[in-house]
């Protein structure tokens, strides 16, 4: 929650420390570094998703509406399991600081996304999606249309009734027939 709350480039290993009520040389024994922590937080807690998400496109690459709408369940699921994740995505990975992300690319690599993109861009010439959406913000719209809402439910008392099937059927009308629809 701390990287969530006060952001990973703010964060120190005395404040990690701190906050998880152990030492600084602990954390040094086991973390050499602040980036060897950054590394294995991507590591066990974004790759498994990252991978998984990337897996439904490729598991179903006929299937538009099958694998968008599991990447909206999968993301919700580990937004509800985890307060931390939806705040901390938004404002890591898709904001301006971006320590993270600049991790998870390292990590991630180019080709798994253009694979991604590939198949967004096969899908509009078989017809099978709007040609008229973005190839390159697909992704990033859909990741918002769930985390958002989820990183504001906690703080932002209007949305107390919200719940994680309100926001997956949100986000899945929206995608499937906008507003006007």
């Amino acid at each position: 929650m701390l990287f969530a709350r006060d952001g990973a480039a703010r964060v120190s290993l005395n404040a990690i420390a701190k906050e998880a009520g152990v030492t600084p040389a602990m954390l040094h024994y086991y973390f050499s570094s602040r980036d060897a922590l950054v590394t294995q937080l991507i590591e066990e807690r974004f790759m498994p998703l990252r991978n998984h998400i990337s897996r439904i496109f490729v598991d179903h690459p006929q299937d538009p509406v099958l694998a968008l709408t599991m990447m909206v369940e999968t993301l919700a699921h580990m937004a509800e399991k985890n307060a931390w994740f939806a705040p901390l995505w938004m404002q890591e990975i898709i904001g301006e600081m971006p320590i993270l992300r600049q991790h998870m690319d390292a990590r991630f690599g180019e080709e798994r996304f253009q694979v991604m993109l590939e198949t967004v861009r096969r899908w509009q010439l078989e017809g099978k999606i709007n040609p008229a959406l973005s190839p390159e913000l697909l992704f990033t719209t859909v990741i918002s249309l769930v985390l958002v809402p989820f990183s504001r439910i906690h703080s932002d008392p209007r949305l107390q009734a919200v719940n994680r099937q309100t926001i997956i059927s949100h986000a899945l009308a929206l995608m499937g027939h906008g507003v006007g629809g």
